[in-house]
This record gives C-alpha cells, structure tokens and sequence, in this order.
C-alpha cells in the first residue's frame, strides 16, 4: 500500500465510521421521538427511510471492518460484494432523499421542506447519511466498475417493500405510511401510476449513482 492508497483507506474508514453513528443516532432520535408521542418506540421500522438507513449502517460497519484489515495487512484489496451492497444501499439512499425532497416535502407531509428535512432524525436519515453515503462510494471507495445488472439488484429492496407494504395496506394490516400507499383512498389507476412513478424513478436514480460511481473508477484507472 502506497502513501495515497494508505490516505484513501484512512478517509473511507473516518468517513463510513462518522456515516455508521450519524445512522445510529438518527435511529436513537426516532426511537424518543416516538416516546414523546406515547407511541410504540419502534413503530417507525415501516418506513422505507429508516429500513434504508438500517441498511446504509450495517454496509457502513462493513466497510470500516474491511478498511480496518486492509490498515492492519498493509494492502489496498477490492471486496466487490461490499462495494454492490454499498452501491445498493447508496441508491436506496439517495432514493429516499429525492423523494422526501420532491415528492413528500411538497405534499406537506411532516410540516413541509424544513421538518421533514433538517429537525430531528430527518436531518441523518433524510439529509446527511444520504449525501455522506453517496459521497464516500462515488469518490473515496475503490471497487470495479458498477454494470448494468448491478442496477437491476439495487431495485430488489424497493421491490420487496413495494411488494409488501402494498398488500398489507390491501389487507388493511397497514395504513400507508406514505400517502400514494392509501389504496382505498385513491382509484385504482392512481396506484398504478405511482408504481410506475416510484419504481421508474428508483431505476433512474440507480442509473445516476451507477454513472457517478464508475466516473470516479474510469478516473483512477487512467491515473
């Protein structure tokens, strides 16, 4: 491992250390927050955000472990199935972001664009574990190039809570929690088209980050 090899695994390793506790105290925040309403303190776990940022904390965790051993062993390794979960978990990220941001902040949900975004856990989960997450796998971490059947993974987690939260809301197990989830609230063409909507836009957002991450690997294989 040479001097700037030793400085990017350093980086990666402060940078996915800060993304892994700003995801621990965004959870620590949902959970009082929910006991300050007297509601079940892990009532949140149907959100997609926080189901995400879980996620986001566990690839983090492994990330730090696999820059720990490389520091240790004095080598600049490739772990490819960390760097797809961190490209998965990146894209749910950045999904759950420009969705808040466009979609559910000017629905008025939770108050509006400032709340939803920067009080409380909205400020990690919605704002900064984004950004940090997508930042640390598009210009920290090294990796092969992302492909095009690496997209088609990353929409699975969208998939399976599309899949669920639809039918239980369906079977009246579950009201929402977002409001193009209200199935009995909306005609039936409109759940559609939010299906094609969400999922079109997850598999666009896939692309992006897919386009940014292997910039920044075309640029360190020239160099």
């Amino acid at each position: 491992m040479n001097k700037k090899q030793k400085i990017i695994t350093v980086s990666t390793f402060l940078v996915n250390s800060a993304l892994a506790i700003m995801e621990f105290v965004g959870l620590v925040l949902m959970v009082e927050l929910y006991k300050s309403y007297n509601l079940h303190p892990f009532g949140w776990i149907k959100y997609y955000t926080q189901l995400s940022n879980i996620f986001s904390m566990i690839v983090a965790l492994m990330v730090v472990v696999c820059s720990l051993k490389d520091l240790a062993k004095n080598t600049y390794s490739e772990k490819k199935t960390v760097r797809l979960l961190k490209f998965i978990s990146t894209c749910c990220l950045t999904e759950t972001f420009l969705v808040t941001m466009f979609v559910l902040a000017p629905m008025g949900m939770m108050g509006g664009f400032v709340p939803i975004m920067f009080e409380g856990p909205n400020l990690y989960h919605h704002f900064l574990c984004p950004i940090v997450s997508l930042l640390s796998l598009c210009i920290l971490e090294r990796g092969s190039k992302i492909r095009f059947k690496h997209c088609i993974y990353a929409l699975v987690p969208t998939l399976i809570y599309g899949a669920v939260t639809v039918t239980l809301n369906i079977m009246k197990v579950m009201h929402g929690p977002y409001p193009f989830l209200h199935v009995y609230e909306q005609p039936v063409y409109m759940s559609l088209i939010w299906a094609v909507v969400v999922l079109g836009g997850a598999f666009a957002i896939t692309l992006l980050v897919k386009l940014l991450a292997n910039i920044n690997t075309k640029k360190k294989k020239e160099s």
